[in-house]
This record gives C-alpha cells, structure tokens and sequence, in this order.
C-alpha cells in the first residue's frame, strides 16, 4: 500500500501516475458536503442547549464559571478597542488590575478569528456575540473534518459530514470546549493540521501549509500546541502504514519540520509574549487538579452525553463513531497493519491522558488547576478518523454486528457508572439500534435511489442524538444545580452600572473605580468601565500581585484574581477619584472624593515606615504614601490566659468550651474578645490576610473575613470606628482550629492626616498628565526631586526617562512604578513593551524570508534555465546549424 492510497491526491506521488477525476456529481457534492457538517453540527448543538431552554434560547444562564468572568469581560474590552472607546490598546489595558499588559490576555483570550465578529453587535450583546465565536467555530470544524477525512481515505462525502457532527460537538466541546471560546479554535486546528500533514505526504501547497500552522499558534496557542502534537501522531502513523521506502519517509519528515518551523517562526510574537507572560505569571502549581481517573468511569466517558464528577476526559464523540469505531477490529477490508496502528494510536493517547508525565507533556509540562483533560478533543479527533477508516471501505455485516455487540458490552459495564445518567444511556440504546440497523442496510449495495434515503435517515438520526447528548450534558451542568444561578451578565443592572461609570470617568485626571459591592463578574472593570483594581486572568504577573498584596489588595486563583480597592488609602495611591457601589435601600451609590494625579513626586527620604512595625502593610502603605496616617495599637485579649506566639494571638473555635467572654456581652459562640487604644473617631481597618473569621466591632456589623492562602487573600478592610473614650473592642468568631489573628492586625486611620497628604500630593505632583495606548508622561513642577510615582504597579516591560535622559527600567516604590529624578526634572515619559515582543517581530520577519525564498526559488530556477550557457573559456562560439533550426521551426 503506497501512501498514496490513504491520500487521495491528484497525482499519485509513490507511484508517478495520474489518479483520475471525479466525476462532476462527486465534485458537486465534495463541494457541498462540508458546509452541509457545518450546518449540522451547528443546528445539532443549537437544538441541545434549546431543549433545555439555555441562553440565547432560553433563561438559563450560559455565562458561568470562567465564561462569566473572564471571555465575557474580556470580550467585551475588545468591543471597547474596536469602538475606540477602550483606555489602552492590544499591548496595555489600563483599565483593569490599575494597569497590566494585554498582549498576552489578547493572544490567549480573544485571538480566534471570529471574536472579531463581537464589534458588529451593541455593547450590551457581547455575551450573545461569543456564543457565536463558539458556534462559528464548531460549524468550521465540521467542515474541515470533511474535508480532512477525504484526504485520510476517499468515499462517500455525505457519510464524511456525518462523522464529522460526531468530532465538532464532541463531549469536549459540549462540556469544556464551547463555553471556552478560545478553546474552540482547538477544535478547528486540528483538522487544519492534519491537512497540513497530508501536503507534506504528497509535497503541495507547503506556503499554504506554513501560514496555516501560524494561524493555528496565532489564534490559540494552547490548544494548537496540543493539535500540533496530534498532527505528527497522525503523521507518524500514516507514514507507518504506507509502503514508501526510507528515503521518503525522510524526506516527508523534514518537509513536515521545515513547514512546521516556519509556521511557528511566524507566529513567534504570539508564542513568546504569551510564553514569558505565563513564565512570569503569579504560579498557580500549588493547588493544580490530579488526572488519575477510575478505568470503568473512563470508559463510561466514551457513552454520548456522559458527564463525570470528579472531572474525567470527555471524549464522546456520538453513537455512529462509536459503533465504526468497535467495528473496526472486525473490518477485514482493512489492512491488520492499520487496524493496529489505529488502535494502539487511540489507546495510548487515552491513557496519556491520565497518567502525570504524558498528561503534563499534552498541557505545555504544567498540569493546571482548572479542567484537567483540556486535550481530550485530540483524542476525538482519532476517533472519528478510525470511524472514517472502518467506513470508507464499507464493513461487512459481521463487522457491524461484532462493534454492535461490543457496544452492548460497553453499555453492561457502564450503565449504573456515576458519569452514565438515564439520557445518555438512553441515547446510546436507541442510537445503537438505529445506526447498526441502518448501516446493514445500506452495506447491501441499495440502489442509488434507496442508498441516499439511507444517508438522509442517517443524517437525521446524526443530528437527533448529537442535540440530545448536547441536551443530557447541559441538564447536568444547569447552574441552578450548584445554587442560585445569577443572571446573564449584562442585565439592566449591568446597563445601568456602565452609564454610571462612564459618566463618573475623568480619565486620565483620576481613576473612576466600580467598588468591590457590584462584582458582576470577576472584570468588572472591563464589562462595566472605569479603570479599577479588579481583574482575572492567567498573566497576573508575580510583580503585581506581590506590590498589590503587599499593599492590602485581596487576591483570589493564588494571585490571579485582583480585587478593587476597598479603603482610601490605596484610593489615593492610585489615583481614583470616584467609585460606584451599591447600597440596598437606593441601589447604585456614585461617590466622588479628592484624588492625587496618576503621576505624583515623592520626596527624598519619605520612603519609610513612619513609627508603624517594620514590614507590615502600615509601614509599607505609609512609605508609598510618604505620610503618617495610621496608628498601630497593641492587642489586648480579654481573657487573660492567652499567651501570644510569634505568629500572633491564636484564635478559640466558636464550638470549643471555655473562654467565651463575648458571650456575656450577647453574642453567643464569639469567643475571641480584643481591645485597643486609638484616637477617638479614628476608622479601624484589619488587616490579617489569612484569616477566616467573622469581626465585629461592639455595637456594630459583623465583617466576614475568608483567608485561604496560598488560593485567596483576605484584603484589608474596615470594621468600625473609635469610641469616644479612644477605646476599640472587638470580637472574633472563627469555626476553624489553628486561627492566628496577627498581632499588627489593626491600624486606626487619621483621616485629617490622609486629607493632608492627599492636598501634599496634588500640591507637589503633576501639572498636566498624557496616557496614550500603552505609554504615559507627566509634566512636573520644575526642578522636581526624589521619585515621580506612577499610579500603577512596574511588572516587566517599562522603561521610563526623566526629562530627554536614557530609558531604563523603572524602581519599585513599595510596588508601585518609580522614577528616579536625579538632580531635578521637569518631566518623566514611560512606555511599556511586552517582554518577548520585539524577539518575536525578528522571528516573524525570518519566517517571512524563508517563506519569501519558498516562493521565489521556482522563478529563480526559471531564470537560471533559460539563460543561455556561456561557453567556456577557449570554446569556440557555436555557430548555428541551419537543420536543426529548421526542424525546430
């Protein structure tokens, strides 16, 4: 078998022989056959998610998880971008986590080619424009599998459609994929990829090839890594069934890893900033999801509309690819070589899967703490290629009854498995009957007439159980089954949120913030405005996630989720000028105050504690400020038996008998009482980062405090005020043993002496301030010494210059970005370029040349041929013969 016969090209490259054409109705419905898969799978998952009444066709929520807070969010700041009413551009976004790079969040979050689509709609319907990104993504899928399984082997197109449904709503995209819009360009990839492979078989279309393999890194890199790695799987394989000589498969080989190098050449400034954003990311590898997995659960993922909980791989691809895909052992018009290959091909990758190194070698050597099994839709994409192989070349009934029976076998294993519920074992049963019933009769060799009745009814039956197992999984992932579902994101609520903060916004004169009170998702500042603190995204660098924790910031992911600011000191250190909350009895509260400018001048010297305890966040947010506005009081427990650690003041569970003091003064199970002196009036602030526990001031409101280091950092918040005999007392309830309250937790503010820094800030900070894109400068009173501060943090990738002086890097000042001014300057400028960026240009411009040089060596041989020979040195002229020349004419 010449490898040749597994791809269906125009010349037969092993043998040097013209395969014939098509007839023209074979090429009318190769044609048509793709956007018919595309128009299926597409109408398929529509059905399912409608059946249950799921957004767009319904009131229950899609938007959940990470495609609430994150793909919405960050859709939407896209939609800002496209209309121009963004405050940043594709390499900085000022308007979340008080100033990060975006490069990164974009070629991660929103690189698919049809998140572009988002700008078409109106602001408030960019929920319904990424549920497109996903459907667009699913139709495109299908078609390319169509495509792809052509090439594999040639048959019949319509039966090429159908499994290609079973691939493009796979239990991957219905259960992970499709509520991840970046993710399904994965699905898209792989089978872009796989044709890639297919031109390096036969030795075409390599410029094609090239710029796919870059547009597949481009658009998602993550999930290209892993289709890249299922393309040489297949390479490999069908290499291994062809019967080529070793020179040629060389050859094929290098074809496959020049393209391939080129392609990522390409794609290099994708692959490079994304690489040294997640290298210098807030590291999440200390609560990362195992992958071990049950062998019966695994095997009961295989049924349609199965769903595992604990998460295991969801690897469903449909009833008829199952049945073909059982069927194929038997299939004796199948080669055993590559019957073999096809088997050991998709047991080995399920069992990669679940096994740490293999897993870690599929996921980029990082296991991450989401869904484990991020690259299951590889295994499905084998799958339905196995089917193809079984079903081009017609099984025998024998064969069909034998993958029935072992379909019947799998249903008795698993039926009362924990992921196998009453709709997916129903869906499997009647699915298994129909499809074997009416592939026996279409192997029968039916007239033309009865044969398309056949495939229409399979059709028919391929759409009905995909939108049925789309239906079971979305039942069992209702939101309204893990408690109250919220609303879509953008409601009336979220409408009117957005105008509030538009009309509050200043930019860049201060910073307008949506308090923490509105969390509508966890980006608030990108889906409802402003330029605050919140923010949610895998490139959280460790540069600001440390400056903003250390600075009394809450932090949730480990880091990777910043909170906004709740206090008025981190309101002053970074500018912001206005917040909108909410407050029960009149809904949205709009607050303005004071605020310094985003650049402002800290003088020689006050960068220092100012009497609070050395490392604490007292001391480091009165060396930011370069003020003294806290006192730090001593704690003193009521009950006189508690002995102070180094770590702290332990802390007696609510449930343990003995020292419960607070319970005299009416509140029962509180059983920590502490009292400190401060000035009278002075507003008390916590700050214990670890801590889970209820505080509350006597006579005022419990504040609930949920520490869970390393995931989540309690930020630091008020809880009362001073009485006025300068007294605070405070109890603490906690339902967890090992509590420590540290003994530096509290600090009273003077708000006199903030109220005096702030006017000091604005007095000595800058006179007119500039923010472009991804760039900001300041003009300054003249002759400026110490540190100009900017209002955001300095992760990697500014430089700044004071007056026309050289750009360096900034300085940290307790977190935030520093500028030393030397002697004296009149102005600073900044400008921030993501790390890896300029490297990547370079590799993209090298990956132009040799594509450059692929496209030019053809003419350049030309040339080289019809040039006339020089003679040699010595060699007489050739005179012309006049017989030739006449036979010639």
């Amino acid at each position: 078998m010449s490898h040749a016969s597994l791809t269906p090209a125009p010349t037969d490259v092993a043998a040097g022989r013209r395969i014939p054409a098509p007839p023209p109705a074979n090429r009318r419905a190769a044609r048509a056959a793709p956007p018919i898969a595309a128009l299926m799978a597409m109408v398929a998952y529509c059905a399912g998610l409608a059946l249950h009444g799921t957004f767009p066709f319904g009131i229950v929520p899609r938007a959940d998880n990470d495609l609430r807070h994150q793909y919405v969010p960050f859709h939407t700041y896209l939609w800002d971008l496209q209309h121009g009413t963004a405050q940043g551009d594709l390499l900085f976004n000022w308007q979340s986590g008080y100033g990060v790079g975006f490069l990164a969040d974009f070629a991660t979050y929103l690189a698919n080619p049809f998140s572009w689509l988002t700008g078409l709609f109106p602001r408030d319907e960019v929920e319904f424009a990424v549920f497109l990104v996903s459907l667009l993504a699913i139709g495109l899928a299908a078609a390319l599998m169509t495509v792809f399984l052509g090439r594999l082997r040639p048959g019949s197109p319509w039966l090429r459609a159908q499994l290609a449904v079973g691939y493009a709503v796979c239990g991957w995209n219905v259960a992970e994929g499709a509520i991840v819009p970046m993710w399904t360009w994965g699905l898209v990839a792989l089978p872009m990829l796989a044709l890639v492979t297919d031109w390096c078989l036969t030795g075409r279309r390599r410029v094609l090839g090239t710029f796919l393999i870059a547009l597949c890194w481009s658009a998602n890199f993550y999930t290209a890594a892993m289709a890249t790695l299922a393309a040489a799987i297949l390479l490999a394989l069908r290499l291994t069934t062809a019967d080529v000589d070793r020179r040629t498969r060389v050859r094929v080989l290098a074809r496959a890893a020049g393209t391939t190098a080129t392609g990522l050449l390409l794609a290099a400034p994708v692959i490079l900033v994304c690489a040294l954003a997640n290298a210098q990311a807030q590291p999440t590898d200390r609560y990362v999801v195992g992958v071990g997995t049950a062998p019966l659960t695994y095997l009961a993922m295989f049924l349609p509309g199965s769903l595992a909980s604990p998460t295991a791989p969801n690897v469903f691809v449909g009833v008829l690819v199952l049945l073909l895909v059982l069927a194929l052992p038997f299939q004796s018009r199948v080669p055993v070589r590559e019957r073999v290959a096809w088997a050991l091909v998709i047991a080995l990758t399920a069992v990669s899967f679940v096994v740490t190194p293999t897993a870690k070698l599929w996921q980029g050597f990082a296991l991450p703490h989401g869904a484990p099994f991020r690259e299951a839709f590889v295994l499905s994409g084998f799958l339905v290629m196995a089917a193809w192989v079984c079903l081009a070349r017609m099984p025998r009934p024998r064969a069909l009854l034998g993958g029935a029976a072992l379909l019947a076998l799998l249903v008795a294993l698993t039926h009362d498995a924990q992921p196998v519920s009453d709709p997916a074992l129903r869906g499997t049963l009647a699915g298994g009957v129909v499809f074997t019933g009416l592939l026996l009769l279409y192997a029968r060799g039916l007239r033309r007439r009865a044969r398309a009745v056949v495939v229409s009814l399979l059709a028919a039956s391929v759409v009905a159980t995909t939108a049925y197992s789309v239906y079971a999984v979305t039942t069992l992932e209702d939101p309204s089954l893990r408690g109250p579902s919220r609303p879509q994101t953008m409601t009336t609520a979220g409408l009117d949120a957005h105008e509030a903060l538009t009309g509050l916004s200043r930019w860049p004169d201060f910073r307008a913030e949506a308090g923490p009170g509105l969390f509508v998702t966890n980006n608030d500042a990108m889906l409802l405005g402003g330029q605050g603190g919140s923010y949610y995204s895998s490139y959280v660098s460790r540069e600001t996630a440390s400056g903003l924790a250390g600075l009394g910031l809450g932090e949730a992911m480990g880091g990777r989720h910043l909170w906004p600011a709740r206090d008025p000191v981190l309101h002053a250190l970074f500018g912001v000028g206005a917040t909108l909350d909410t407050d029960a009895p009149t809904g949205l509260r709009p607050r303005t105050m004071p605020a310094p400018p985003l650049v402002t001048v800290r003088p020689p010297g006050s960068d220092r504690p100012y009497g609070a305890p050395a490392d604490s966040v007292w001391a480091r947010r009165q060396a930011a400020l370069g003020a003294r506005v806290y006192t730090v009081p001593d704690l003193a427990p009521a009950d006189p038996g508690v002995v102070r650690t180094a770590a702290g003041w332990p802390l007696t569970p609510a449930d343990e008998p003995g020292r419960a003091h607070a319970q005299a003064q009416g509140r029962p199970g509180w059983a920590n009482t502490f009292t400190a002196r401060c000035a009278p009036g002075d507003r008390a602030f916590l700050y214990a980062p670890a801590l889970r526990a209820d505080v509350a001031v006597r006579d005022g409101v419990s504040q609930g405090f949920y520490g869970d280091p390393p995931v989540k950092l309690t930020p630091l918040e008020e809880v009362g005020r001073v009485s006025a005999d300068g007294l605070l007392t405070f109890d603490v309830r906690t339902g967890q043993k090992g509590q420590v309250l540290p003994a530096d937790a509290i600090g009273c503010l003077d708000a006199p002496a903030l109220d005096a820094a702030v006017r000091r800030l604005r007095d000595t900070g800058a006179t007119a301030v500039r923010v472009d894109g991804h760039s900001i400068s300041a003009d300054l009173p003249k002759g400026s010494t110490g540190t100009a501060v900017v209002a955001t943090t300095a992760p990697p990738g500014w430089t700044c210059s004071a007056d026309d002086g050289p750009a360096r890097p900034p300085v940290s000042h307790q977190g935030l970005l520093g500028v030393p001014l030397g002697e004296g300057a009149d102005r600073v400028a900044c400008a921030y370029t993501p790390p890896g960026l300029t490297a990547g240009l370079m590799g993209s411009a090298a990956g132009a040349l040799v594509v450059a040089g692929v496209l030019l060596a053809p003419l350049l041989r030309r040339l080289r041929s019809r040039s006339p020979r020089r003679p040699a040195t010595g060699e007489p002229p050739r005179v012309p013969d006049d017989r030739v020349d006449a036979r010639r004419r």
